[in-house]
C-alpha cells in the first residue's frame, strides 16, 4: 500500500518532545488524548499540561499498547502514532492483549438499517461496502444479520454524521465509531446501536484512493465493535485502532476469527477415544513442540534410555517409538533453540549433563554429546534477550553454576561458576534494561545478588546488599521500571530496599515496620503503585502502599478479618485488587477495593466450607471464577455475576474428587476442567460457551496411574498424556 500523510490530529504536531516532569505548551493535549481514548482516567488527579507521574503512567501504556519504545517521553515515535486515524472508541487496559472482547449479543438474529449516506461516492455504493463488511462477519457464523425499513425499530443504525456527533463525538482525526452489544455499552444503553461515519473532516472511497478512506476497511472494523470486540494490540488485525488513507483491510485475520469465536463459539467438539501410544516408561512425560507445530514426546524406557515419538502432521497421527539412547538419571528438559530446532537435555551416570539436538528444525537428531559438570540438582534452561539458551544447576559445591550458548542456535561455552553458598530460595528479576538479576540468602543471613554485566552477557560478582533476613525474598517492579525486593527481618518487621534508578544501584535497607507472620504478597494497583500484604500478630490482614507511583509507602492499616491460610490478591477487569482468605469457619472471605486504586469494603463471606486450597480464575468477560474442593469432595465454583461487580452463591459442580484438578482455557476461551475420578479414570466438565454454563460431568476413561499432562495442538485442540497400568504412555 501507499500511506498517504494524512495528519489526524494536526494540533499534536506543535506540541514539543516532553520529558517526565517537564511542561510544555500545548501538552494538556497530549493529556486530552489520552483520557479520551481509555489511558488516562478521567477521575486521577493531574496537573494539567505537564507530564507529571499519571500522565507517565499512561505514556508508558499506550507505547506498550501500539508497540513503541516504552520510554514514558512525548517524543516523535509517539506523537506520529497519535496522529494517525483512527476510531473513536477507546482502548481496552486490561494487561496481555491479543484480541480483546467486552460481550455478546443475547439474541443472534440482528437487524440493521440505514439513515444517511455520503456525497463522497456515486449512487449507494456507500450502503453496498456496508453490506459486504457485514457479511464477511456473517459468514463466520453465530451471527444473523438482516435489513430492515428505518421505521422498523432495527438494532442497528448506520450512517454519515458531522464530525460533532452529539452522540460520540468524531472531531479530531476520528474516522467513526460504533457501540458494544447491550450490557457493555459506551454510548447508549438503548437500541439501535449506532455505527456513524465522519462526513466533514474525512473523505471516504471505495477502494483505495488517494487522501480517502475505504468504507468497507472502515466499516467492517466498526462492525467488530457491534458483535463485541474491542481493539486489539496486534498491528494488522481489523480490529487495531488505526488506519491508513490510500488502503484496503476487507479480510478478517486470526486474531479478528479468534475474539469472535471466545464470544460466538462453534459447537465444541467431541473428545476422541483413550488410544494407547504404547511403551513402558520409567519417568515423567516431556511434551515439546516442534518448529513446524508437530509435538513431540520423550520418556525415559526400562533400559534407561530416552525414547521418542512424534506425529506425523500437525494435529495429526503419530509415529512409533524411536531410541534416542543414552543411560539417563533424571528427567527430561526440552527446550528450543532461536531457530526452532530443539534440544533435549539429561543427567547421565556420570553425573554430568548431557544433550542431544535436532540438526535441523522438526529434523533428525545429533549424537549424545557430554557437557560435563557433576550436578546436584534439577536442570533450569533460560532463554537470554538475543536467544541464546543458558542453564544453571547446583554443583557439588552447593555453588551455583551454568553455561551458555556462544552464539544463538551454536555451541556452549564451558561451566562457570557463579559462586555463592545458598541457605535459600533464589529469586530472580529483569533489569529495565532486559539484563537479568538473582538474588539468594547467604551463610551471613544477608541478601547477596550478581547481575548480568549487558543483555543476555556475562555476570558481575556476588555482591553483599546486607541486612539480616528470616524470610524469601520477594522482588517486584516499580512503574518507572526500577526494581525492589522485600524480606522479613530478624525484628519481624517488614524490610525493603529499592535501585535508585532504573538498571542501576540499590539504597540502603529502610525497616517498612509491622510484624510479620506469613510471606509477603505484593501487588500493583491500577494507578502503578506496589501494595503489599501480610499476615499480623493477630492473624489479621495487613497492608501498605505506596503513596504515588515509584516513591513513597503509607503506613500500616489493618484490614481486619482472623486468617487460616496464605493470602490470594486478583486484579478485577476494572483494576480494582480483590483479596480472598480462608476465616476460622473455613469459609471463603474476600474484600475489595472500593475503586481502583482507592478504599476497601469491609469482609465478605462467599462461604462455602473449604478443605483445600482454591484455584483463582479469570473468565474471558473479565469476571474472577474460584474453584475450591468441598466437604463432599465434589468441585464447588462461584463467580462475579458481572466483571469488578457482585458474586454468584456457591453452586457444586458434582463429582467425586480423588485429586486436585487441572484447570485449562480453550482455544474459544471456554473454561475446562478435568479430575481423576473415585474409578481412577479422567473426567471433565466445561462451560458451554465462554464465560456461561457448564457441561455435566463426563468421563475420558482410562485408569491413571500419573498426573495428567495437557498439551494444545497448532490447531488448537487440547490432547491429554497420561500414564496407565502397563507403564505405557497413553492419550
Amino acid at each position: 500500500m501507499t500511506e498517504e500523510k494524512y495528519r489526524a490530529a494536526p494540533y499534536l504536531a506543535a506540541v514539543a518532545d516532553t520529558a517526565p516532569g517537564e511542561r510544555n505548551v500545548g501538552f494538556d493535549k497530549v493529556q486530552a488524548y489520552l483520557e479520551r481514548f481509555g489511558y488516562l482516567r478521567e477521575s486521577i488527579v493531574r496537573e494539567v499540561g505537564v507530564l507529571d507521574d499519571p500522565t507517565e503512567g499512561a505514556l508508558r501504556k499506550y507505547q506498550e499498547f501500539f508497540e513503541l519504545p516504552i520510554t514514558g517521553i512525548f517524543d516523535d515515535a509517539t506523537r506520529e502514532s497519535m496522529m494517525r486515524p483512527r476510531c473513536g472508541l477507546p482502548d481496552p487496559q486490561a494487561g496481555e492483549l491479543a484480541f480483546a472482547t467486552t460481550c455478546a449479543w443475547t439474541d443472534r438474529t440482528l437487524t440493521y438499517a440505514f439513515d444517511t449516506g455520503t456525497d463522497d461516492v456515486a449512487g449507494n455504493a456507500e450502503f453496498d461496502a456496508v453490506r459486504r463488511a457485514i457479511q464477511t462477519w456473517q459468514n463466520v457464523g453465530g451471527l444473523t444479520f438482516t435489513e430492515v425499513a428505518l421505521g422498523s425499530s432495527p438494532d442497528i443504525r448506520i450512517g454519515w454524521r458531522p464530525a460533532a456527533d452529539p452522540d460520540h463525538s468524531m472531531v479530531g482525526g476520528v474516522l467513526a465509531h460504533a457501540d458494544f452489544p447491550p450490557g457493555c455499552s459506551v454510548v447508549t444503553n438503548t437500541l439501535p446501536k449506532p455505527v456513524h461515519f465522519d462526513d466533514s473532516e474525512t473523505v471516504w472511497s471505495v477502494g483505495a484512493a488517494a487522501n480517502a478512506f475505504d468504507i468497507e476497511t472502515v466499516a467492517l472494523h466498526e462492525f467488530g465493535h457491534i458483535v463485541g470486540l474491542a481493539h486489539s494490540s496486534v498491528p494488522n488485525a481489523v480490529m487495531a485502532p488505526t488506519v491508513a488513507s490510500n488502503f484496503t483491510k476487507r479480510a478478517l485475520t486470526q486474531d479478528d476469527t479468534d475474539g469472535f469465536r471466545s464470544l460466538y463459539p462453534a459447537a465444541p467438539q467431541a473428545w476422541s477415544g483413550w488410544n494407547s501410544l504404547g511403551g513402558s516408561l520409567t519417568s515423567n512425560i516431556t511434551v515439546g513442540t516442534n518448529a513446524d507445530g508437530r509435538m513431540e514426546i520423550f520418556a525415559r524406557g526400562t533400559d534407561r534410555a530416552v525414547w521418542h515419538r512424534w506425529q506425523t502432521a500437525p494435529s495429526n497421527g503419530w509415529s512409533g517409538w524411536n531410541s534416542l539412547g543414552g543411560v539417563i538419571t533424571s528427567d527430561i528438559s526440552v527446550a528450543s533453540n532461536r531457530d526452532g530446532r530443539m534440544e533435549i537435555f539429561a543427567r547421565g551416570t556420570d553425573n554430568a549433563l548431557w544433550h542431544r539436538w535436532q540438526t535441523a528444525p522438526s529434523n533428525g537428531w545429533s549424537g549424545w554429546n557430554s557437557l560435563g559438570g557433576v550436578i546436584t540438582s534439577d536442570i533450569s534452561v533460560a532463554s537470554n534477550r538475543d536467544g541464546r539458551m543458558e542453564i544453571f544447576a547446583r554443583g557439588t559445591d552447593n555453588a551455583l553454576w551454568h553455561r551458555w550458548q556462544t552464539a544463538p542456535n551454536s555451541g556452549w561455552s564451558g561451566w562457570n561458576s557463579l559462586g555463592g553458598v545458598i541457605t535459600g530460595p533464589a529469586a530472580s528479576g529483569r533489569n529495565a534494561d532486559g539484563r537479568l538479576e538473582v538474588f539468594a540468602r547467604g551463610t551471613d543471613g544477608a541478601v547477596w545478588h550478581r547481575w548480568q554485566t549487558a543483555p543476555g552477557s556475562g555476570w558481575s560478582g556476588w555482591h553483599s546488599l546486607g541486612g539480616v533476613i528470616t524470610s524469601e525474598i520477594a522482588v517486584g517492579n516499580n512503574a518507572d521500571g526500577r526494581m525492589e525486593i522485600f524480606a522479613r527481618g530478624t525484628d519481624n518487621a517488614l524490610w525493603h530496599m529499592w535501585q535508585t534508578a532504573p538498571s542501576t544501584g540499590w539504597s540502603g535497607w529502610q525497616s517498612l515496620g509491622g510484624i510479620l507472620t506469613s510471606n509477603i504478597a505484593v501487588g500493583s494497583k491500577a494507578a502503578g503503585r506496589l501494595e503489599v500484604f501480610v499476615r499480623g500478630t493477630a492473624n489479621a490482614l495487613w497492608h501498605m502502599w505506596q503513596t504515588a507511583p515509584s516513591t513513597g509507602w503509607s503506613g500500616w492499616q489493618s484490614l481486619g478479618g482472623i486468617l487460616t491460610s496464605n493470602i490470594t490478591v486478583g486484579n478485577n477487569a476494572d483494576g480494582r485488587l480483590e483479596v480472598f482468605v480462608r476465616g476460622t469457619d473455613n469459609a471463603l472471605w474476600h474484600m475489595w477495593q472500593t475503586a481502583p486504586s482507592t478504599g476497601w469494603s469491609g469482609w465478605q463471606s462467599l462461604g462455602g466450607i473449604l478443605t483445600a486450597d482454591g484455584a483463582l480464575g479469570r473468565n474471558k468477560t473479565g469476571r474472577l471464577e474460584v474453584f475450591v474442593r468441598g466437604t463432599d469432595n465434589a468441585l464447588w465454583h462461584m463467580w462475579q455475576t458481572a466483571p469488578s461487580t457482585g458474586w454468584s452463591g456457591w453452586q457444586s459442580l458434582g463429582g467425586i474428587l480423588t485429586a486436585d484438578g487441572a484447570l485449562g482455557r480453550n482455544k474459544t476461551g471456554r473454561l475446562e476442567v478435568f479430575v481423576r475420578g473415585t474409578d481412577n479414570a479422567l473426567w471433565h466438565m466445561w462451560q458451554t460457551a465462554p464465560s456461561n454454563g457448564w457441561s455435566g460431568w463426563q468421563s475420558l476413561g482410562g485408569i491413571l496411574t500419573s498426573d495428567v499432562a495437557l498439551g494444545r495442538n497448532k490447531t488448537g485442540r487440547l490432547e491429554v498424556f497420561v500414564r496407565g497400568t502397563d507403564n505405557a504412555l497413553w492419550h
